[in-house]
């Protein structure tokens, strides 16, 4: 990911949104997020997926964590901290926002 934004430092409290100019679908286990302007494509996991999909600017990152931890049945804490660091990396990038 190119980094083109201030760096912004987010919680489990955040919540974020996929940025307007950001394309971004699921192909089985994966997900292909496309940065339009720049027009360039990025393939992420399946659980950076989810996280995508579940980020509607109303759910928090803590929110969020916890569903992700019930459908993988994973340790919540450990998700929470991939979650933040996560997003972080996609408000950096452009790919999302942050509220």
């Amino acid at each position: 990911m190119a980094y083109t934004h201030e760096i912004v430092s987010l919680t489990v409290r955040s919540r974020i949104t996929v940025d307007p100019h950001i394309r971004f679908r699921r192909f089985d286990e994966e997900g292909v997020i496309v940065d339009q302007k720049k027009s360039e494509a990025l393939v992420i996991n399946d659980v950076a997926t989810r996280l995508l999909e579940l980020a509607d600017g109303e759910r928090t990152l803590a929110d969020c964590a916890a569903v992700i931890a019930a459908e993988f049945d994973a340790d919540e804490s450990a998700i929470e901290a991939d979650l933040v660091r996560f997003a972080t990396e996609l408000v950096d990038a452009g790919v999302a926002q942050a509220s």
